[in-house]
């Protein structure tokens, strides 16, 4: 069985910021402003050319008209379950949305209600006290770090991430399918235990990258942050994801001292890093597919 994992969208909790002048603003006008997606990846598990199961990691702003992009490209058209990271707006808002499709779905492969993984304090300070009428056409099942979760051939074990005090239950995931292995931060700070064997040696690792330089009060992770746990972990390939640059503007004696369009990004993080397989995500690119998995 293949795997996809496709990247749904890229952006930090507000996107491309409306009225901003930067370099980035201007690129997401410049594209298509419709097609700006909070942070979210699809799993989805295929066998013999058609698509069998679709695990939905995050479903913030932008989200749902992304999958429709899938769905026409690509014939996704199930969502059999979402796992949600934290309980911040730009990683659940969708969720109502996305629900409501999947009952007036009029699929018989559609699983109804929509079984939701969460910790038990992400739902409940999140999508379960915003979006109240998910309780009637959802299935909330509660995740615990260490506690895997087997979601058809995917082996999916949850980890304690530390995204500040108003994101209780923040986790991240480290997803096995067969030999290949990818972990996924979420939004975060610091993962309280950098020594679990499991976040070494993946094929694929995506780090939150809110900002080139370290920005710590935001309680997210920066570029530069990152490097140290891209070398500390060895993963093939790493991706940078989750990045606005704004906070960057207090560096101005830095050449990096604002928010970068998405190539000067690329430039820059190879300048950085040469010989080291470390790359911005890219809106849409899917990996096993348009984009090849690392050997």
């Amino acid at each position: 069985m293949g795997l996809w994992l496709r990247v749904n969208g890229i952006q930090p909790a507000f996107g491309i910021e409306f009225g901003l002048d930067s370099p980035r603003a201007d690129e997401g006008r410049a594209g298509d402003p419709y097609r700006q997606a909070n942070v979210s990846y699809s799993l989805v598990q295929r066998q013999d050319g058609k698509v069998v199961r679709h695990t939905l990691i995050d479903c913030g702003m932008g989200v749902v008209p992304s999958l429709l992009d899938f769905e026409q490209s690509h014939g996704v058209h199930v969502v059999h379950e979402v796992l949600l990271t934290h309980p911040h707006f730009d990683h659940f808002a969708q969720l109502d949305w996305l629900s409501m499709c999947l009952v007036r779905s009029s699929r018989a492969d559609q699983p109804r209600p929509l079984p939701i993984y969460a910790s038990r304090e992400c739902w409940e300070s999140g999508p379960g006290r915003v979006h109240r009428c998910l309780a009637e056409r959802s299935d909330f099942r509660p995740l615990q770090p260490g506690q895997p979760v087997v979601l058809g051939e995917l082996l999916v074990t949850p980890f304690a991430v530390d995204h500040g005090p108003k994101a209780p239950g923040a986790l991240g995931f480290v997803v096995e399918h067969g030999s290949r292995k990818v972990v996924i931060t979420g939004d975060f700070l610091r993962v309280p235990n950098e020594d679990n064997p499991l976040l070494f040696d993946a094929d694929v690792l995506l780090l939150d990258s809110n900002t080139w330089h370290p920005a710590e009060w935001t309680w997210h992770q920066s570029v530069l942050g990152n490097l140290r746990l891209v070398d500390r972990w060895r993963p093939k390939r790493a991706y940078m994801i989750h990045y606005s640059g704004y906070e960057d503007r207090e560096h101005q004696d830095d050449p990096i001292h604002g928010p970068l369009a998405q190539e000067r990004l690329r430039q820059e993080l190879h300048r950085l890093a040469p010989g080291r397989h470390i790359e911005p995500a890219e809106h849409g690119m899917i990996l096993g597919d348009t984009v090849a998995w690392p050997e």
